[in-house]
Formats: C-alpha cells, sequence, structure tokens
C-alpha cells in the first residue's frame, strides 16, 4: 500500500502541478501530430524542445495514457476488444537493428 499524503495539496500548488500536466499533454498532441503529417522539421524541433528541458519521459508517458484512452474508446465505439488485439499481436523486429547488433559482436551482418 502507498502512504498518502495527510494534507491535500494547497490550490496553488495544484493549479502549478495542473500545468505541467496539461503542458505534457499538449506536447504530445503536438508530437503526434507531427508524426501523422510526416512534418520532420516541428517533430525535431519539439523533440530538440522538450529533451533540452528534461520533459521527454513525462511527454512519452503523457502520450501513453492518450493511447489507452483512445484504445478504451475505439473499444466503446467499435466494439472491439483492444486488450487481446494487443496481448496477441507480435512486434516484428527491425532487421536493421539485428544486423548492427551482429557486427557489433563480430558476427555476420
Amino acid at each position: 500500500m502507498t502512504a498518502t499524503p495527510v494534507d491535500p495539496p494547497s490550490p496553488d500548488d495544484f493549479r502549478r502541478k495542473l500545468a505541467h500536466v496539461d503542458r505534457e499533454f499538449a506536447d504530445a498532441r503536438r508530437y503526434l501530430s507531427a508524426l501523422h503529417a510526416d512534418d520532420t522539421e516541428a517533430l525535431g524541433a519539439l523533440m530538440a524542445e522538450i529533451h533540452h528541458e528534461g520533459r521527454a519521459m513525462k511527454v512519452l508517458a503523457a502520450m501513453a495514457v492518450q493511447a489507452l484512452d483512445f484504445a478504451e474508446l475505439s473499444e466503446d465505439r467499435l466494439g472491439g476488444d483492444v486488450q487481446k488485439w494487443l496481448d496477441e499481436s507480435t512486434m516484428p523486429q527491425d532487421s536493421a537493428e539485428n544486423e548492427r547488433d551482429q557486427s557489433e559482436l563480430g558476427g555476420e551482418a
């Protein structure tokens, strides 16, 4: 069991933390929009910005939450079982990555 704080945060602390969360979600949406639009310039600028500010993992977490929300919405709207699909899907291995690994280990590419 995790310990919960005795006193809730002050309204100012809550608003400040909420603003940070909103920013992470907004940047996650910007990232996905640039990725979908194949806008490599905007994508690179955003990635540099969030990396420089040390927020990359927070934005990644926000994207994961949004993906889960979208999956649940899709399940509700489309009637599919998203968890079953995730459990049964196979992830193809990156052949270029495998080749790099082999060459680094002294094997044949």
